[in-house]
Formats: C-alpha cells, sequence, structure tokens
C-alpha cells in the first residue's frame, strides 16, 4: 500500500510560502511593510486657517453638531453649484435646523419642516451656531 504524494508536496508547499511571506515581513522597510499590511500612522488633522477662522468665532461644522439641538447655518464653504443646490433645499444662511439623525454616515437634518439627508464630508463644510448664540442671547 502506498501513501499519496500530493498531500505532502501541499503540506510542504503551505508551509514554504508561510515562511517566504514571513521573511518578506520581516526583511521589509517599515514603510513597505505598513504599506503592506495595510497599517497607516495616524495622521496630525489639518484645519486650514479659514476653519481655524470658524472656530474662533464659536462656529462648529454641522457635522460635530449634536443631536437634537437646535442650530443656526451661517457660512457654506462649498463649491458654487453646490451652494446652489442647498439653497433649494432650504439650506440658506440664518435657518435654524436640528440635527435629527446621526450614526456616523450620512445625516438627517431638520430644516423649514422639511427632512434633508446630507452626506458627512459636505455636513463638514456647513458652519453653525449653535443654540443660545444662534437665538442672539
Amino acid at each position: 500500500m502506498s501513501i499519496p504524494l500530493w498531500p505532502t508536496l501541499w503540506l510542504a508547499l503551505t508551509a514554504l510560502l508561510a515562511l517566504g511571506l514571513v521573511l518578506l515581513v520581516v526583511l521589509l522597510p517599515a514603510e513597505s511593510r505598513r504599506r503592506l499590511l495595510g497599517r497607516r500612522e495616524a495622521q496630525p488633522a489639518v484645519i486650514d486657517e479659514r476653519a481655524q477662522a470658524f472656530l474662533a468665532a464659536g462656529l462648529l461644522p454641522l457635522s460635530d453638531c449634536p443631536r437634537d439641538r437646535t442650530a443656526c447655518l451661517r457660512c457654506l464653504q462649498v463649491d458654487r453649484c453646490v451652494v446652489h443646490r442647498l439653497l433649494e433645499l432650504g439650506l440658506t444662511p440664518g435657518v435654524e435646523l436640528r440635527v435629527v439623525q446621526d450614526n456616523g454616515g450620512p445625516m438627517l437634518v431638520s430644516v423649514r419642516g422639511s427632512r434633508v439627508a446630507l452626506g458627512r464630508d459636505l455636513a463638514d463644510n456647513l458652519w453653525v451656531e449653535m443654540g443660545d448664540r444662534a437665538n442672539g442671547k
């Protein structure tokens, strides 16, 4: 009775590939290793000068607005065509709005009695003033 050869070859090939992968990862420079393994170092948040001015004025991005709090839209920092669409939806500077749903993805915002879904990248560029300050108190 003879033992089939293919299981032995399969096991040897698997062990050889695993050893090669381990050696490849160990011998690679750190940057290439991070790229290969899909790991990224934490990048410092870059805030442009205009965003710093908004933050200093007490404004915050709509994406940071807490749920069920009234806020006043103060600035639309987006392209002209996007501004036009937001104005059509009723998102004009000075309008009061409220975040209805924010689960980390698109946000649901209540404005002028309607609900509008906004992507997070768009909400990052809409600057609001919170509650008491927005009402002038």
